[in-house]
């Protein structure tokens, strides 16, 4: 008996021994393991490896680099999203065994398609990087069976034209590009009112055509008061159907998350900060971050198709080599992961596809079907989080002695443990109104029409008359107020319900049952804070009804039947 208790006493304190090490074999702050991006010829070496993480690759890099490839390997094929008004073309490689040539083949494989987006912010940089570096893996390195359930699609550089509009800065790369494309927009901010070249071409020739199960955007947080190596969040607007939302935050995140963990030694959470300066931290919210429960993201607008998305940010106090790292191992674990469960993730879609229109056909006429117009994140419970006492500073204070250039003296080892933080991430809806049967719109609205098709979602022209039962929402005031650093507009009115209106042939009609029915309601229902109306999409047109001068109807019709007759 006393050999058995030692032996056992042994085992434990093996077991406690194995813990402890590989808590501390894990990388924190700047630590990346030595060689870690493999050995590989000058001519597959990215931009950042070359010039020993001091440098990102420009468009015209990526061209080359495709082209090489191209020659190399059978399983790739290029297209192009779009061209810029500079002239620039913005590509997407789709990685496929057998090679796929063509959203047809890739619906007739069966295989799910992934989309990994770099650079819609290029002074984020590191997503872009190590999608290239992935690529390479998966071609020509031991990741080739990363191609055997998957069709994968990436997308190094989305904003050409940013990257090219060269800045020196102190931190990440010396010389990169500006936030915004050559017209002054944010691209990330454009993913409703679609007003660029750009997200117009994304939607037209990627999103729509190829349908991605998930699509994953790559960013960096200008700070970060955590010791994570990577945050990742899901979509969170709560008019969103939950399933594949739910999914991507209870299933996928805490397998990827093992992943990283096992594989990579780090450690990724949740897309959080803590609020204030105090310590112990008490709160860890989505807010602090500016990721909204709004749509106006590319990531949570792609939720309103029924569809999975994610968005990474790596922490901006992070030496770029290390940024670059926890890009590649988020990535990598994340196609290891969809690898296996992509046609469980199509289920999970195709299911939101048919209980959405389901819905509509069951409660939409009678009134009982709502949706949330506003939402807001409320406490999921307590949880722990790491992270370290002193934070990181919003500007930096350690420099390379005579320079003005970050030394990226950041804290390291293992962080501490904090714990009874308020997790304030769960999305709610606060704000609620019904879905309709369908929406009508008039004939002279084909620019509006125009953009509802450009989100794929199906719009129709009534052949004949028709006399429809509804409500019409009558606009009092337009207000421009000032909502997260943008002009919006609001409109303030209430619907007058049980309206009877004709409308001739040649009116535009949307039918709500369809998987899309979640994006037509949010895109146009009047009082939606990010809906076309609050991006001023119809601002011109109300006030052509005169809007300024006296009291209009809102001009799109919410149908709920036909009257009896017709």
């Amino acid at each position: 008996m006393k050999r058995i208790r030692a032996l056992a006493a042994l085992v434990v304190l093996t077991l406690c021994m194995g813990t402890a090490y590989g808590q501390q074999d894990f990388y924190w702050g700047n630590e990346v393991p030595d060689g870690w991006t493999g050995d590989w010829p000058d001519e597959l070496l990215t931009v950042a490896e070359r010039s020993d993480f001091t440098r990102t690759m420009q468009i015209e890099d990526v061209h080359e680099f495709l082209d090489l490839i191209k020659w190399r390997s059978e399983n790739v094929h290029v297209f192009d999203l779009f061209t810029t008004g500079t002239g620039r073309v913005s590509s997407a490689i789709v990685l496929a065994n057998p090679r796929v040539t063509s959203p047809e083949e890739a619906r007739e494989s069966g295989k799910p398609v992934i989309y990994v987006q770099g650079k819609i912010h290029p002074p984020e940089p590191e997503g872009a990087e190590a999608s290239m570096m992935v690529m390479r893996d998966i071609l020509f390195g031991d990741r080739g069976y990363l191609l055997d359930n998957q069709i994968v699609i990436i997308t190094p550089i989305f904003n050409v034209d940013g990257t090219a509009s060269l800045h020196t800065r102190d931190r990440g790369p010396y010389v990169g590009g500006q936030r915004h494309n050559v017209d002054g927009f944010d691209l990330n901010r454009d993913a409703v009112k679609l007003e660029t070249i750009e997200m117009n071409g994304l939607l037209e020739e990627l999103l729509n055509e190829w349908d991605p199960v998930l699509m994953y955007d790559s960013h960096r947080m200008g700070t970060g008061n955590f010791a994570y190596s990577i945050a990742y969040t899901n979509a969170t607007v709560p008019a969103a159907h939950p399933g594949p939302r739910t999914y991507v935050r209870n299933s996928l995140f805490p397998a990827v998350r093992d992943l990283v963990r096992e594989n990579f030694k780090q450690e990724p959470f949740t897309h959080a900060l803590w609020t204030g300066e105090e310590w112990p931290p008490t709160d860890w919210s989505h807010d602090a971050t500016i990721w909204s429960t709004e749509a106006k993201f590319l990531a949570n607008a792609y939720s309103l198709r029924n569809r999975m998305s994610i968005l990474c940010e790596t922490p901006g106090a992070a030496s770029w080599e290390r940024q670059v790292y926890s890009q590649y191992a988020f990535i990598t674990s994340l196609l290891e992961y969809t690898n296996t469960h992509g046609e469980e993730m199509l289920e999970i879609n195709r299911a939101a596809d048919d209980e959405t229109v389901q819905k509509v056909l069951d409660g939409a006429e009678s009134g009982e079907l709502r949706n949330w117009l506003e939402g807001e994140y409320q406490s999921r419970g307590k949880i722990e989080i790491r992270a370290y006492r002193d934070g990181f500073p919003e500007v930096p204070t350690d420099f390379l002695p005579g320079t003005s250039v970050e030394s990226h003296v950041r804290p390291t080892g293992e962080p501490e443990i904090v714990g009874n933080v308020d997790d304030m991430t769960l999305p709610v809806g606060t704000r609620d109104t019904w879905m309709p049967r369908g929406y009508i719109i008039p004939a002279e609205l084909e620019f509006l029409v125009e953009k509802i098709r450009t989100h794929n979602i199906e719009v129709t022209q009534l052949e004949e008359p028709m006399t429809a039962e509804g409500s019409e929402f009558v606009v009092d005031r337009m207000l421009k107020v000032s909502e997260g650093g943008y002009n919006m507009t609001k409109l303030e009115g209430g619907f007058f319900e049980n309206s009877v209106r004709e409308f001739p042939a040649g009116t535009y009609f949307i039918d709500m049952a369809q998987p899309l029915a979640n994006a037509a309601f949010y895109f146009l229902e009047p009082q939606a804070k990010d809906g076309f109306v609050g991006w001023s999409v119809l601002d011109e047109t109300l006030r052509e009804l005169g809007v300024d001068e006296r009291p209009i109807v809102y001009p799109v019709f919410k149908y709920r039947r036909t009257v009896e007759g017709n």
